[in-house]
């Protein structure tokens, strides 16, 4: 009997080594593909911006650093709904000291507080007490103010005292103490529906930028292009509050060489508060 089984269990080992290394060739192949195909390994260029077109990138070099700052303020503000101290106020105006100034009214309009205490620019406030259902929805408002001296946003936020409203911290600043962030303001235009936030170097564009019919535009677009005379300019809009402003910026000739992006700043957030409240970004 052994002798017959024998030849048969070596029959089905050979059979079964041979299967086996089959076996390991297809799973070889299978995990090669796996890796090549499925499962990955990713890879990160850190020289490449991901954007192609010069004009993109040209855009989005010089209006970041100044919506970034913006970004900041609107957040910061927003965080904050009762009735600040005199310490917060200030500690608040020191760390975003590109603001022209820093207001608290009481809920007639009448101000509480001011920092600084004066200024060379007067600033109409009034305007902001006319928000009064947005306030009830406890959202901010924004007017952007035209001037001799400049553009001048204005930004208010609404204080409560559980639900009673007690009056607007208002956030005020020349649009060129924003745009002075970007790498090249001359190059950046900041507009809003029918005004002239920043000029860039060329008031004579910007006005004509102004005149076009945002309001229109952006009921369907938050971003694209526009011609004037024989130039296109690229633009992106964005929300403070209500209202909308519109960075915009020359198309980069065809044979003209993109500057490289430089390194980005550490963001400001990362800076210690100074303040019980934070106040992250400046």
């Amino acid at each position: 009997m052994l002798k017959r089984i024998l030849p048969v269990m070596l029959a089905c080992a050979l059979l079964a080594a041979a299967g086996c290394d089959t076996m390991k060739s297809t799973w070889k192949g299978t995990r090669k593909a796996y890796k090549e195909y499925i499962n990955v390994d990713p890879t990160i260029d850190l020289k490449d911006p991901g954007i192609s077109d010069p004009t993109q990138q040209k855009l989005a070099r010089l209006f970041t650093p100044v919506d970034e700052r913006l970004e900041f303020l609107l957040r910061d503000l927003s965080s904050k709904d009762t009735p600040p101290d005199r310490e917060w106020c200030e500690a608040f105006a020191a760390h975003y000291s590109w603001l022209s100034g820093l207001v608290v009214l009481n809920g007639s309009g009448s101000t509480v507080m001011k920092f600084p205490s004066f200024g060379l620019k007067t600033v109409d406030l009034s305007p902001m007490m006319e928000f009064e259902k947005s306030y009830k929805k406890r959202r901010m408002a924004a007017v952007i103010a035209s001037g001799d001296l400049g553009a001048e946003i204005v930004i208010a936020q609404p204080l409560f005292t559980q639900s009673d409203f007690q009056g607007l911290l208002v956030a005020h600043f020349d649009s060129g103490s924003l745009a002075k962030f970007s790498p090249e303001p001359e190059q950046l235009f900041i507009i809003a529906p029918g005004a002239v936030v920043w000029p860039g170097g060329d008031a004579g564009t910007a006005k004509a930028l102004a005149s076009i019919d945002w309001k229109k535009m952006l009921l369907s677009n938050v971003s694209g292009e526009v011609v004037l005379g024989q130039t296109k300019y690229l633009w992106q809009a964005r929300y403070i509050a209500q209202a909308q402003i519109v960075y915009a910026v020359s198309a980069v000739p065809a044979s003209a060489k993109v500057k490289p992006a430089e390194p980005a700043a550490e963001p400001a957030a990362a800076e210690p508060a100074t303040v019980p409240a934070a106040v992250p970004g400046q």
